[in-house]
């Protein structure tokens, strides 16, 4: 299992947990000066604003980006998501990508936590099952149509 990777900037801490990252570059492409994998620290909370830093965090399709505001101890949660109810969307050559207030269970019926999103694998050959690690990416993964779709 991977660390949790920490990065702080005056107003925010940025979580990142490199064991539920589905890898679909969200954050990259959405906010590129904070979020740069060529660097080392390839998280620079510091080189945009909070407001802007928390927008590209919660685009995150897995939940592996939190986000801490100064003056609080825990992750900020989701309520619009949770509110709105759970989704489950198929995406389309990847993970099965679920969002709002769910419980997920691992085989013996223990909890698997999660932050209301999650990015569930649906090609088989990711190394953290139940979580998609991006590994569609390397096998090619091609899903079958539904012909009455």
């Amino acid at each position: 299992m991977k660390r949790l990777q920490t990065y702080s900037a005056p107003g925010i801490t940025v979580t990142f947990d490199p064991n539920i990252c589905s890898h679909s570059a969200a954050c990259l492409s959405s906010l590129p000066a904070v979020f740069d994998v060529r660097r080392r620290h390839w998280v620079q909370p510091e080189a945009a604003t909070v407001e802007d830093v928390v927008a590209a965090i919660e685009r995150c399709p897995s939940g592996a980006l939190k986000y801490v505001l100064d003056g609080r101890t825990e992750p900020v949660e989701e309520p619009a998501a949770a509110e709105a109810g759970t989704t489950i969307q198929v995406s389309m050559s990847g993970p099965l990508l679920v969002q709002g207030s769910f419980a997920l269970l691992d085989e013996g019926g223990a909890t698997i936590r999660t932050s209301g999103r999650a990015a569930l694998c649906r090609c088989g050959s990711t190394g953290n099952q139940p979580f998609c690690d991006g590994s569609h990416r390397a096998i090619g993964f091609q899903p079958k149509r539904n012909p009455g779709v």
